[in-house]
């Protein structure tokens, strides 16, 4: 029974070869309509029509289809992408630089304190009553690493069968195809800009409002290619019944001890599939409030709530698609005059989903160096609750089978061997996406302009591997009050 397994899903995976039409190519960028249907096309193989790749299973002896797999993948793919990047997302300076009190000595308002606020945090005082404060931060993000893996570096774990359509004819006159056993090397370029212009309103001395509303770019390529690793050593033959053949033109018996003798592969990486595009829109709008709970003249407690709207397009990776609500308590104090440490605790409940919220936090401090220079570090942190929920489908996995030792180490002296009955099960793009605790360093500098504005420049580093994450995300923008 398991000769015969083998066997038949072999002659169906060689039907399908030669039931496939000329290939159109690889899919272009002008047919997508949003970056989800980017990704569903990076993941759509197609190949350059020259070869057929597939795997099949001994046990269901029949083969899979790697291009339906790719395409059932995908939508699951970019939805958890949409996700993990607008999370990602720094809303540079959305705290003033300055906050205000009036004297009414002199009936003019005054600077609180000359220490000027961090870029990717909140201190505890307010802007002031009656004062309004405007600021445009920038952010470049360019995603390298997927949970530790490179995102220019996706590899399936076990390898798949490439059959080449040209038929070749052996010594003894029979024919036949090539086969390489291939992994997949999945390319992922993903790009992020944000502009995000915010402006905040002091209500009454202890209570202020704020408005964010971002603008988003973002642009994804994906590229997929076969790495052929080693080559068979000998042909694919489709007759009845179904052999394998040497490269003399001898038959090779089929059982389920089967060891397919390979060597090196000296061919190219061939093209499955590629696909870009980038997209422009309204990123997910954030309404803030802040209250005094009390206050010194060096410092002070205060809550805030957050609350960010779905107003951004999840199918171009420029929102969530999901109502956020944040509750957070601020503690900063001024030591010195030149000194103020902060601490941001909050949780972000998901309302659309509460099991995936997170706990938020930002430690940090601001040093004021002569009179118009601030320099500020900060660590930000998000413990989420549970994972993003991808699904992979039974439709969206493959089998793939080893060899006993690396490739290029099977000459032909000494080929390498690969058993039809030991394979391994793994998705289309083989990186789990899981529960994430994302720490990050920040760093920035202000520098005041007058006497109610300041320009500013700083940067984000990741502290660990978890989730999407940039080497560096460098920003900077401008605030004024008035």
């Amino acid at each position: 029974m398991a000769r015969e397994s083998i066997t038949r899903g072999l002659r169906v995976f060689v039907l399908l070869l030669t039931l496939q039409d000329v290939s159109p190519g690889v899919l272009s960028t002008s047919e997508a309509r949003t970056l989800t249907d980017t990704v569903i096309q990076g993941f759509s193989f197609k190949g350059d029509g020259t070869s057929f790749l597939g795997t099949f299973s001994p046990v269901a002896a029949k083969p899979t289809d790697v291009a339906s797999a790719g395409r059932t993948v995908a939508p699951a793919l970019a939805a958890a992408v949409a996700q993990a990047v607008t999370q990602e997302f720094p809303l540079t300076s959305v705290a003033p630089a300055f906050t205000y009190r009036y004297n009414p000595t002199l009936r003019v308002f005054e600077r609180s304190t000359g220490v000027p606020g961090p870029l990717f945090s909140e201190r505890a005082l307010t802007l002031g009553e009656g004062q309004l404060n405007f600021s445009v931060g920038y952010s470049f993000i360019h995603f390298s690493e997927l949970n530790g893996t490179s995102l220019d570096e996706v590899r399936s774990p076990a390898l798949l069968f490439e059959t080449f359509r040209d038929p070749v004819v052996t010594p003894s006159g029979l024919a036949g195809f090539r086969l390489s056993a291939v992994r997949i090397h999945t390319q992922l370029d993903l790009q992020a800009q944000v502009i995000a212009p915010s402006l905040r309103y002091g209500i009454t001395e202890n209570w202020d409002i704020g408005l964010t509303i971002p603008i988003v770019h973002t642009f994804v390529r994906v590229r997929n290619e076969t790495e052929r690793m080693a080559d068979l050593n000998g042909l694919l033959f489709s007759a009845s019944p179904l052999v394998v053949l040497d490269r003399f033109g001898r038959k090779i018996r089929l059982n389920s001890n089967t060891r397919l003798r390979f060597v090196q592969s000296r061919l190219r990486p061939g093209l499955l599939s590629k696909a870009a595009g980038s997209a422009t829109g309204v990123g997910d709008i954030l309404l803030r409030t802040k209250y005094h709970l009390w206050r010194t003249e060096a410092g002070c407690a205060a809550v805030g709530l957050n609350l960010q709207l779905p107003s951004g397009d999840d199918n171009d990776f420029h929102g969530t698609a999901e109502t956020h609500l944040s509750t957070f308590l601020y503690l900063s104090q001024v030591l010195w005059e030149r000194f103020e440490p902060h601490l941001n605790l909050g949780v972000d409940v998901n309302a659309d989903a509460v099991e995936r919220s997170s706990f938020v936090y930002a430690a940090g401090a601001t040093f004021l160096v002569g009179k118009d220079l601030g320099l500020m570090v900060d660590f930000l942190g998000r413990s989420e609750f549970s994972e993003f929920p991808l699904h992979v489908p039974p439709q969206g996995k493959l089998l793939g089978a080893p060899l006993d030792r690396a490739a290029n180490t099977c000459t032909t002296a000494q080929p390498c061997s690969l058993r039809l009955n030991a394979g391994k099960v793994f998705p289309v793009f083989p990186i789990q996406i899981k529960r994430n605790d994302i720490v990050d360093f920040s760093f920035g500098v202000r520098y005041s302009v007058g006497t109610a504005g300041s320009v500013f420049f700083g940067g984000v580093v990741p502290m660990n591997a978890d989730g999407f994450r940039a080497d560096f995300i460098p920003s900077g923008g401008i605030e004024y009050s008035f």
